[in-house]
């Protein structure tokens, strides 16, 4: 029997070294949404300073990892495996979204730029100064829609609806991940259904606003 090498020692940390940024930005979404650590810190430094820089020290990590594993693939391969996989997902991700929010994007979208959907009060202070676009493909209903069916779209499309009269519909959405908010208001008429749809954060947001207001209005479509 072929006796097979020793596992370098190196190795296993190459491959713990592949998994850092996951456990990382795992540990940044924890402290964001349960203790109360600032987005400056989980998101900012913690994910898109510290996290990226260590996907792409993992990822040479990685390389040297399956250099060695070409010595003796069937004992070694494992990990080098499992270190390629883990880096290249991890900056292959930062990548990805690094270029979708270098796109711009409009967070502050709405189906009628000339007459938006009005926030009320409270939730229009936050986002004073700010000017609705308009996303492709996201049009307004040609139909007065019931309350009731608004209501339902937006809590289909992930929304919690916080203020509905029978002209209006407002909600909110919390991002599943860092917890970005996001405020929606579907405006009522005779013949015409509007949605404006405004993100709080000013971070770029790789058109997270425009794919919630698509949803929205989706949900409406099927609606009618």
């Amino acid at each position: 029997m072929p006796i097979r090498k020793p596992v370098p020692a190196v190795l296993p940390w190459l491959t713990a070294l592949a998994a850092a940024p996951a456990v990382l930005m795992v540990a940044a979404v924890a402290a964001t949404r349960f203790g109360g650590v600032d987005l400056s810190v989980s998101y900012d430094l913690l994910t898109w300073t510290v996290a990226r820089m260590l996907g792409w020290i993992g990822l040479a990590g990685a390389l040297v990892a399956m250099v060695l594993a070409l010595r003796d693939i069937r004992g070694r391969g494992l990990y080098a495996l499992a270190a390629l996989v883990l880096a290249g997902a991890t900056v292959a991700g930062f990548v990805e979204r690094q270029g979708r929010d270098a796109a711009p994007t409009p967070r502050d979208v709405a189906t009628n730029v000339e007459e938006p959907p009005a926030f009320s009060r409270s939730v229009a202070a936050l986002h004073r100064g700010s000017i609705p676009a308009a996303c492709d493909a996201v049009v307004a209903i040609p139909s007065q829609v019931l309350a009731q069916q608004a209501t339902s779209a937006l809590v289909d499309a992930g929304f919690v609806v916080t203020r509905a009269t029978t002209f209006e519909v407002e909600a909110v959405h919390e991002g599943a991940w860092f917890g970005f908010v996001t405020d929606a208001v579907v405006r009522i008429r005779p013949g015409r259904t509007d949605i404006r749809v405004a993100a709080r954060d000013p971070r770029p947001d790789g058109g997270a606003t425009c794919r919630l207001a698509a949803r929205i209005a989706g949900e409406l479509a099927a609606a009618r």
